[in-house]
């Protein structure tokens, strides 16, 4: 899975005008993240990452794609402190991160780092 970080200007209608064009083409985002303090983006993760590609190219769009990792912590006080922890002890930087789906006992989180690989085997994925 993968997560686009699209290039905005900070202006209205752009956020809108990237998810007509990705909505337009069927394309389901399935979380979404946007700033617009010291540089404009969104970041979006979407069930179709070729078709997405597509149109932010076709769009003239800049963007960069990071691969996503998936996993489920539980749902309690300092779970993700310790998820992150973990990862900060091995000197990863988690770039970013999303729940996905919350549940009573547990959620489902996606997040980027700068070493995938790493955060894999740490995380027992």
């Amino acid at each position: 899975m993968q997560e686009f970080n699209v290039s905005l200007a900070d202006k209205p209608g752009e956020l809108a005008e990237v998810a007509s064009a990705v909505g337009d083409r069927g394309i389901n985002i399935l979380g979404c993240v946007g700033m617009g303090r010291s540089s404009a983006s969104v970041t979006m993760v979407t069930d179709d990452e070729e078709a997405t590609a597509k149109v932010l190219k076709e769009m003239g769009r800049d963007f960069d794609v990071n691969e996503l990792i998936l996993t489920n912590i539980s749902n309690k006080p300092g779970a993700l402190a310790e998820m992150a922890t973990k990862l900060s002890d091995s000197g990863i930087n988690i770039i970013s991160f999303y729940i996905m789906k919350m549940e009573i006992d547990a959620a489902d989180v996606a997040l980027t780092t700068d070493n995938p690989s790493k955060t894999k085997e740490i995380l027992g994925i």
